[in-house]
Protein backbone atom coordinates (compact mmCIF):
# COMPACT_ATOMS: atom_id res chain seq x y z
CA UNK A 1 0.00 0.00 0.00
CA UNK A 2 2.99 2.36 -0.24
CA UNK A 3 1.71 3.49 -3.63
CA UNK A 4 -1.71 4.46 -2.26
CA UNK A 5 -0.79 8.07 -1.23
CA UNK A 6 0.87 8.65 -4.61
CA UNK A 7 -2.06 7.25 -6.55
CA UNK A 8 -4.54 9.19 -4.41
CA UNK A 9 -2.62 12.42 -5.04
CA UNK A 10 -2.63 11.76 -8.77
CA UNK A 11 -6.39 11.17 -8.71
CA UNK A 12 -6.88 14.46 -6.88
CA UNK A 13 -4.92 16.23 -9.63
CA UNK A 14 -7.12 14.64 -12.29
CA UNK A 15 -10.22 15.70 -10.37
CA UNK A 16 -8.84 19.22 -9.99
CA UNK A 17 -8.39 19.60 -13.75
CA UNK A 18 -12.02 18.57 -14.20
CA UNK A 19 -13.27 20.95 -11.50
CA UNK A 20 -14.13 24.02 -13.68
CA UNK A 21 -16.08 21.98 -16.21
CA UNK A 22 -17.82 20.03 -13.46
CA UNK A 23 -18.83 23.20 -11.64
CA UNK A 24 -20.39 24.67 -14.78
CA UNK A 25 -22.47 21.56 -15.42
CA UNK A 26 -23.36 21.29 -11.73
CA UNK A 27 -24.59 24.88 -11.57
CA UNK A 28 -26.75 24.35 -14.63
CA UNK A 29 -28.17 21.14 -13.22
CA UNK A 30 -28.78 22.79 -9.84
CA UNK A 31 -30.69 25.69 -11.40
CA UNK A 32 -32.84 23.30 -13.43
CA UNK A 33 -33.53 21.22 -10.32
CA UNK A 34 -34.48 24.34 -8.35
CA UNK A 35 -36.88 25.40 -11.11
CA UNK A 36 -38.37 21.92 -11.02
CA UNK A 37 -38.76 22.30 -7.25
CA UNK A 38 -40.80 25.45 -7.80
CA UNK A 39 -43.25 23.60 -10.07
CA UNK A 40 -45.06 21.68 -7.28
CA UNK A 41 -45.44 24.95 -5.36
CA UNK A 42 -46.94 26.60 -8.43
CA UNK A 43 -49.28 23.65 -8.95
CA UNK A 44 -50.37 23.88 -5.35
CA UNK A 45 -51.14 27.57 -5.76
CA UNK A 46 -53.18 26.70 -8.85
CA UNK A 47 -55.05 24.05 -6.87
CA UNK A 48 -55.82 26.58 -4.15
CA UNK A 49 -57.04 29.02 -6.77
CA UNK A 50 -59.11 26.28 -8.34
CA UNK A 51 -60.71 25.66 -4.93
CA UNK A 52 -62.59 28.96 -5.22
CA UNK A 53 -66.39 28.69 -5.57
CA UNK A 54 -67.71 27.63 -8.95
CA UNK A 55 -69.44 30.57 -10.61
CA UNK A 56 -72.81 29.92 -12.30
CA UNK A 57 -74.74 32.59 -14.16
CA UNK A 58 -78.52 32.87 -14.00
CA UNK A 59 -80.55 34.28 -16.90
CA UNK A 60 -84.30 34.93 -16.88
CA UNK A 61 -87.01 36.36 -14.68
CA UNK A 62 -85.32 36.12 -11.29
CA UNK A 63 -87.70 38.50 -9.57
CA UNK A 64 -90.46 35.94 -9.21
CA UNK A 65 -91.24 35.46 -5.54
CA UNK A 66 -90.38 31.79 -5.24
CA UNK A 67 -87.21 32.05 -7.33
CA UNK A 68 -85.97 35.11 -5.44
CA UNK A 69 -86.60 33.45 -2.09
CA UNK A 70 -84.85 30.26 -3.22
CA UNK A 71 -81.77 32.21 -4.34
CA UNK A 72 -81.67 34.16 -1.07
CA UNK A 73 -81.83 30.88 0.80
CA UNK A 74 -78.99 29.35 -1.23
CA UNK A 75 -76.79 32.44 -0.86
CA UNK A 76 -77.30 32.94 2.85
CA UNK A 77 -78.14 29.67 4.61
CA UNK A 78 -77.26 26.68 2.44
CA UNK A 79 -73.75 25.18 2.74
CA UNK A 80 -73.38 25.15 -1.05
CA UNK A 81 -72.62 28.89 -0.91
CA UNK A 82 -69.03 27.95 -0.05
CA UNK A 83 -68.59 25.97 -3.28
CA UNK A 84 -71.04 27.61 -5.72
CA UNK A 85 -71.60 31.28 -6.42
CA UNK A 86 -74.55 32.58 -8.45
CA UNK A 87 -74.46 35.77 -10.50
CA UNK A 88 -77.31 37.47 -12.35
CA UNK A 89 -76.74 37.92 -16.07
CA UNK A 90 -78.59 39.73 -18.80
CA UNK A 91 -79.51 37.48 -21.76
CA UNK A 92 -77.38 39.60 -24.11
CA UNK A 93 -74.21 39.21 -22.05
CA UNK A 94 -74.50 35.59 -20.97
CA UNK A 95 -72.70 34.03 -23.96
CA UNK A 96 -69.86 36.58 -23.86
CA UNK A 97 -69.41 36.11 -20.10
CA UNK A 98 -69.12 32.36 -20.58
CA UNK A 99 -66.59 32.66 -23.42
CA UNK A 100 -64.47 35.08 -21.39
CA UNK A 101 -64.25 32.56 -18.57
CA UNK A 102 -65.89 34.71 -15.91
CA UNK A 103 -68.52 32.03 -15.31
CA UNK A 104 -68.30 28.26 -15.58
CA UNK A 105 -71.75 28.10 -17.14
CA UNK A 106 -75.15 29.73 -17.04
CA UNK A 107 -78.74 28.54 -16.61
CA UNK A 108 -81.67 30.03 -18.55
CA UNK A 109 -84.82 30.01 -16.40
CA UNK A 110 -87.94 30.17 -18.59
CA UNK A 111 -90.63 32.77 -17.98
CA UNK A 112 -93.31 31.67 -15.56
CA UNK A 113 -91.21 28.78 -14.28
CA UNK A 114 -92.36 29.05 -10.64
CA UNK A 115 -96.05 29.42 -11.49
CA UNK A 116 -95.88 26.45 -13.85
CA UNK A 117 -94.25 24.35 -11.16
CA UNK A 118 -97.04 25.19 -8.75
CA UNK A 119 -99.67 23.76 -11.09
CA UNK A 120 -97.61 20.70 -12.03
CA UNK A 121 -96.41 21.90 -15.43
CA UNK A 122 -92.77 21.17 -16.32
CA UNK A 123 -90.78 23.90 -18.05
CA UNK A 124 -87.17 22.72 -18.39
CA UNK A 125 -84.26 24.95 -17.41
CA UNK A 126 -81.58 25.19 -20.11
CA UNK A 127 -78.00 24.99 -18.88
CA UNK A 128 -75.14 26.15 -21.11
CA UNK A 129 -71.48 25.32 -20.42
CA UNK A 130 -68.22 25.63 -22.32
CA UNK A 131 -67.64 22.85 -24.82
CA UNK A 132 -65.29 20.07 -23.77
CA UNK A 133 -65.16 21.13 -20.13
CA UNK A 134 -63.33 18.40 -18.21
CA UNK A 135 -62.00 20.31 -15.21
CA UNK A 136 -63.21 19.99 -11.64
CA UNK A 137 -65.63 22.91 -11.96
CA UNK A 138 -67.36 21.40 -14.99
CA UNK A 139 -67.67 18.04 -13.24
CA UNK A 140 -69.19 19.65 -10.15
CA UNK A 141 -71.71 21.60 -12.23
CA UNK A 142 -72.69 18.53 -14.24
CA UNK A 143 -73.25 16.48 -11.11
CA UNK A 144 -75.11 19.38 -9.50
CA UNK A 145 -77.45 19.75 -12.48
CA UNK A 146 -78.27 16.04 -12.46
CA UNK A 147 -78.89 16.08 -8.70
CA UNK A 148 -81.15 19.14 -8.81
CA UNK A 149 -83.11 17.74 -11.75
CA UNK A 150 -83.76 14.48 -9.92
CA UNK A 151 -84.56 16.28 -6.68
CA UNK A 152 -87.08 18.66 -8.26
CA UNK A 153 -88.83 15.93 -10.22
CA UNK A 154 -89.14 13.53 -7.28
CA UNK A 155 -90.23 16.35 -4.95
CA UNK A 156 -92.99 17.37 -7.34
CA UNK A 157 -94.13 13.77 -7.68
CA UNK A 158 -94.25 13.37 -3.90
CA UNK A 159 -96.10 16.63 -3.27
CA UNK A 160 -98.72 16.18 -5.97
CA UNK A 161 -99.10 12.54 -5.05
CA UNK A 162 -99.72 13.51 -1.43
CA UNK A 163 -102.26 16.14 -2.47
CA UNK A 164 -104.11 13.69 -4.68
CA UNK A 165 -104.15 11.12 -1.91
CA UNK A 166 -105.46 13.68 0.58
CA UNK A 167 -108.21 14.74 -1.84
CA UNK A 168 -109.34 11.16 -2.43
CA UNK A 169 -108.83 9.50 0.95
CA UNK A 170 -108.76 12.27 3.59
CA UNK A 171 -111.79 14.53 3.17
CA UNK A 172 -111.07 16.38 6.43
CA UNK A 173 -107.55 17.44 5.30
CA UNK A 174 -106.91 20.46 3.11
CA UNK A 175 -104.69 19.01 0.33
CA UNK A 176 -103.08 22.37 -0.51
CA UNK A 177 -102.07 23.07 3.09
CA UNK A 178 -100.74 19.51 3.33
CA UNK A 179 -98.73 20.09 0.16
CA UNK A 180 -97.32 23.35 1.57
CA UNK A 181 -96.30 21.62 4.80
CA UNK A 182 -94.64 18.86 2.77
CA UNK A 183 -92.73 21.47 0.78
CA UNK A 184 -91.45 22.99 4.02
CA UNK A 185 -90.39 19.57 5.32
CA UNK A 186 -88.52 18.82 2.09
CA UNK A 187 -86.78 22.21 2.22
CA UNK A 188 -85.70 21.70 5.83
CA UNK A 189 -84.35 18.25 5.00
CA UNK A 190 -82.30 19.64 2.12
CA UNK A 191 -80.91 22.53 4.16
CA UNK A 192 -80.07 20.22 7.06
CA UNK A 193 -78.49 17.52 4.87
CA UNK A 194 -75.04 18.04 6.45
CA UNK A 195 -76.28 16.18 9.51
CA UNK A 196 -76.41 13.03 7.38
CA UNK A 197 -72.63 12.69 7.37
CA UNK A 198 -69.55 13.62 9.36
CA UNK A 199 -66.23 14.79 7.98
CA UNK A 200 -63.15 13.52 9.78
CA UNK A 201 -59.60 14.39 8.77
CA UNK A 202 -57.05 11.80 9.89
CA UNK A 203 -53.46 12.91 10.35
CA UNK A 204 -50.93 10.52 11.82
CA UNK A 205 -48.35 13.30 12.27
CA UNK A 206 -45.87 11.36 10.14
CA UNK A 207 -46.26 13.04 6.77
CA UNK A 208 -44.23 15.62 4.89
CA UNK A 209 -45.53 18.80 3.39
CA UNK A 210 -45.55 19.02 -0.39
CA UNK A 211 -42.42 21.28 -0.55
CA UNK A 212 -40.65 19.02 1.94
CA UNK A 213 -41.45 15.90 -0.05
CA UNK A 214 -40.14 17.34 -3.30
CA UNK A 215 -37.07 18.68 -1.51
CA UNK A 216 -36.18 15.06 -0.73
CA UNK A 217 -37.11 13.75 -4.17
CA UNK A 218 -35.37 16.41 -6.23
CA UNK A 219 -32.28 16.43 -4.00
CA UNK A 220 -31.92 12.70 -4.54
CA UNK A 221 -32.53 13.07 -8.26
CA UNK A 222 -29.91 15.80 -8.45
CA UNK A 223 -27.36 13.55 -6.76
CA UNK A 224 -28.05 10.71 -9.18
CA UNK A 225 -27.81 12.94 -12.24
CA UNK A 226 -24.74 14.79 -11.01
CA UNK A 227 -22.45 11.90 -12.04
CA UNK A 228 -22.91 12.88 -15.70
CA UNK A 229 -20.74 15.94 -15.13
CA UNK A 230 -17.89 13.66 -13.99
CA UNK A 231 -17.96 11.37 -16.99
CA UNK A 232 -14.52 12.56 -18.30
CA UNK A 233 -12.97 11.58 -14.98
CA UNK A 234 -13.90 7.93 -15.51
CA UNK A 235 -13.87 7.81 -19.29
CA UNK A 236 -10.16 8.62 -19.34
CA UNK A 237 -9.11 5.79 -17.04
CA UNK A 238 -6.66 3.24 -18.27
CA UNK A 239 -7.49 -0.40 -17.60
CA UNK A 240 -3.85 -1.32 -18.14
CA UNK A 241 -2.80 1.06 -15.37
CA UNK A 242 -4.89 -0.92 -12.92
CA UNK A 243 -3.07 -4.12 -13.86
CA UNK A 244 0.33 -2.44 -13.46
CA UNK A 245 -0.63 -1.12 -10.04
CA UNK A 246 -1.87 -4.57 -9.11
CA UNK A 247 1.51 -5.99 -10.10
CA UNK A 248 3.28 -3.34 -8.00
CA UNK A 249 1.26 -4.17 -4.90
CA UNK A 250 -1.67 -1.71 -5.04
CA UNK A 251 -4.65 -4.04 -5.33
CA UNK A 252 -8.21 -3.42 -6.33
CA UNK A 253 -9.26 -2.21 -2.88
CA UNK A 254 -6.58 0.49 -2.78
CA UNK A 255 -7.31 1.63 -6.33
CA UNK A 256 -11.04 1.85 -5.73
CA UNK A 257 -10.59 3.66 -2.43
CA UNK A 258 -8.24 6.27 -3.91
CA UNK A 259 -10.51 6.93 -6.89
CA UNK A 260 -13.65 6.95 -4.79
CA UNK A 261 -12.26 9.41 -2.23
CA UNK A 262 -11.19 11.81 -4.94
CA UNK A 263 -14.64 11.46 -6.50
CA UNK A 264 -16.29 12.24 -3.15
CA UNK A 265 -14.18 15.37 -2.67
CA UNK A 266 -15.15 16.50 -6.15
CA UNK A 267 -18.78 15.89 -5.28
CA UNK A 268 -18.51 17.97 -2.10
CA UNK A 269 -17.09 20.87 -4.08
CA UNK A 270 -19.97 20.59 -6.52
CA UNK A 271 -22.57 20.50 -3.76
CA UNK A 272 -21.08 23.56 -2.07
CA UNK A 273 -21.06 25.46 -5.35
CA UNK A 274 -24.61 24.38 -6.21
CA UNK A 275 -26.10 25.18 -2.82
CA UNK A 276 -25.58 28.94 -3.10
CA UNK A 277 -27.52 29.66 -6.33
CA UNK A 278 -30.22 27.14 -5.45
CA UNK A 279 -30.76 28.80 -2.08
CA UNK A 280 -30.91 32.24 -3.70
CA UNK A 281 -33.33 31.04 -6.37
CA UNK A 282 -35.65 29.36 -3.87
CA UNK A 283 -35.50 32.43 -1.62
CA UNK A 284 -36.25 34.69 -4.58
CA UNK A 285 -39.44 32.82 -5.39
CA UNK A 286 -40.41 32.41 -1.73
CA UNK A 287 -40.60 28.63 -1.53
CA UNK A 288 -41.58 27.84 2.06
CA UNK A 289 -40.57 24.48 3.53
CA UNK A 290 -42.11 24.09 7.02
CA UNK A 291 -39.74 21.26 8.02
CA UNK A 292 -36.67 23.50 7.58
CA UNK A 293 -37.76 26.27 9.92
CA UNK A 294 -35.52 27.32 12.82
CA UNK A 295 -32.20 26.34 11.26
CA UNK A 296 -33.23 22.95 9.93
CA UNK A 297 -31.44 23.38 6.60
CA UNK A 298 -27.91 22.93 8.01
CA UNK A 299 -28.98 19.87 10.01
CA UNK A 300 -30.61 18.40 6.92
CA UNK A 301 -27.50 19.00 4.80
CA UNK A 302 -25.19 17.34 7.33
CA UNK A 303 -27.55 14.44 7.89
CA UNK A 304 -27.89 13.87 4.13
CA UNK A 305 -24.12 13.42 3.70
CA UNK A 306 -24.18 9.59 4.15
CA UNK A 307 -26.90 9.40 1.50
CA UNK A 308 -24.71 11.41 -0.87
CA UNK A 309 -21.77 9.07 -0.16
CA UNK A 310 -24.00 6.06 -0.94
CA UNK A 311 -25.15 7.59 -4.24
CA UNK A 312 -21.51 8.34 -5.13
CA UNK A 313 -20.57 4.73 -4.44
CA UNK A 314 -23.43 3.53 -6.66
CA UNK A 315 -22.34 5.87 -9.46
CA UNK A 316 -18.78 4.70 -9.10
CA UNK A 317 -19.94 1.09 -9.50
CA UNK A 318 -21.96 1.98 -12.60
CA UNK A 319 -18.94 3.66 -14.20
CA UNK A 320 -16.94 0.56 -13.36
CA UNK A 321 -19.50 -1.59 -15.14
CA UNK A 322 -19.81 0.66 -18.20
CA UNK A 323 -17.58 0.47 -21.23
CA UNK A 324 -16.71 3.81 -22.82
CA UNK A 325 -18.06 7.33 -22.38
CA UNK A 326 -21.41 6.83 -24.09
CA UNK A 327 -22.14 3.67 -22.14
CA UNK A 328 -21.34 5.39 -18.85
CA UNK A 329 -23.61 8.37 -19.55
CA UNK A 330 -26.50 6.18 -20.70
CA UNK A 331 -26.16 3.92 -17.70
CA UNK A 332 -26.22 6.87 -15.30
CA UNK A 333 -29.30 8.36 -16.96
CA UNK A 334 -31.15 5.05 -16.97
CA UNK A 335 -30.29 4.46 -13.33
CA UNK A 336 -31.48 7.94 -12.30
CA UNK A 337 -34.72 7.62 -14.26
CA UNK A 338 -35.60 4.09 -13.13
CA UNK A 339 -34.63 4.35 -9.48
CA UNK A 340 -35.93 7.92 -9.22
CA UNK A 341 -39.33 6.81 -10.47
CA UNK A 342 -39.56 3.76 -8.22
CA UNK A 343 -38.31 5.70 -5.18
CA UNK A 344 -40.95 8.40 -5.64
CA UNK A 345 -38.77 11.30 -6.79
CA UNK A 346 -41.15 12.13 -9.63
CA UNK A 347 -44.43 10.82 -8.27
CA UNK A 348 -45.34 9.73 -4.70
CA UNK A 349 -44.54 6.06 -4.27
CA UNK A 350 -47.68 5.59 -2.16
CA UNK A 351 -49.73 5.55 -5.38
CA UNK A 352 -47.84 2.51 -6.70
CA UNK A 353 -48.97 -1.10 -6.22
CA UNK A 354 -47.82 -2.74 -3.00
CA UNK A 355 -45.25 -5.01 -4.67
CA UNK A 356 -43.72 -2.20 -6.72
CA UNK A 357 -43.61 0.06 -3.69
CA UNK A 358 -41.76 -2.54 -1.62
CA UNK A 359 -39.30 -3.18 -4.43
CA UNK A 360 -38.59 0.53 -4.84
CA UNK A 361 -38.06 0.95 -1.10
CA UNK A 362 -35.29 -1.69 -1.14
CA UNK A 363 -33.29 0.03 -3.90
CA UNK A 364 -30.52 2.50 -3.00
CA UNK A 365 -32.68 5.42 -4.17
CA UNK A 366 -35.59 4.19 -2.06
CA UNK A 367 -33.33 3.83 0.97
CA UNK A 368 -31.94 7.32 0.37
CA UNK A 369 -35.43 8.76 -0.02
CA UNK A 370 -36.52 7.19 3.26
CA UNK A 371 -33.46 8.59 5.02
CA UNK A 372 -33.99 12.13 3.73
CA UNK A 373 -37.63 11.93 4.73
CA UNK A 374 -36.64 10.79 8.23
CA UNK A 375 -34.27 13.74 8.53
CA UNK A 376 -37.03 16.23 7.78
CA UNK A 377 -39.33 14.50 10.27
CA UNK A 378 -36.56 14.53 12.94
CA UNK A 379 -36.37 10.75 13.03
CA UNK A 380 -33.35 8.47 13.23
CA UNK A 381 -34.46 5.59 11.01
CA UNK A 382 -32.91 4.55 7.72
CA UNK A 383 -29.26 5.32 8.48
CA UNK A 384 -28.26 1.65 8.78
CA UNK A 385 -29.65 0.77 5.35
CA UNK A 386 -27.76 3.69 3.79
CA UNK A 387 -24.42 2.55 5.23
CA UNK A 388 -25.16 -1.04 4.21
CA UNK A 389 -25.74 -0.07 0.57
CA UNK A 390 -22.60 2.09 0.68
CA UNK A 391 -20.46 -0.84 1.80
CA UNK A 392 -22.10 -3.29 -0.63
CA UNK A 393 -21.56 -1.07 -3.68
CA UNK A 394 -17.94 -0.35 -2.76
CA UNK A 395 -17.34 -4.06 -2.17
CA UNK A 396 -18.85 -4.87 -5.57
CA UNK A 397 -16.59 -2.25 -7.20
CA UNK A 398 -13.55 -3.71 -5.47
CA UNK A 399 -14.39 -7.24 -6.58
CA UNK A 400 -14.99 -6.11 -10.15
CA UNK A 401 -11.73 -4.14 -10.27
CA UNK A 402 -9.76 -7.04 -8.78
CA UNK A 403 -11.22 -9.45 -11.32
CA UNK A 404 -10.28 -7.18 -14.22
CA UNK A 405 -6.77 -6.67 -12.88
CA UNK A 406 -6.19 -10.40 -12.61
CA UNK A 407 -7.52 -10.98 -16.11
Amino acid sequence: MKYFPIYFRLQLRRAGRLLPRMLAVTLLLAVLTALAALLPSKLRQDDEAAAEPVCIGLVGDLEETYIAEALDLLESMDSSRFSIRFVRLHPSEAAFTLRSGRVDGYAVIPEGFAEAMMIGEHRPITYVSAGGGADLGAQIIRELAETISTLVLETENAIYGAQNYASDKLPDVNPYRAGDRLVVRYALRIIDRERLFRLETIDDGDTLSLPGYYLCGLSLLFLMLWAVSCTPLFAGRSRELGRLLQAEGLGGAGQVLAEYLSYVLLMLCGLLAAGIPVGLLIGRFGLHIPELENGGLSRFAVGALPTALMICALQFLLFELAEGTVGGVLLQFLNAAAQGYLAGCFYPASFFPEGLRRFGAMLPAGVGMARLRALLLHESGGAGAVWLWLLLTLLAAVLLRSRRNRS
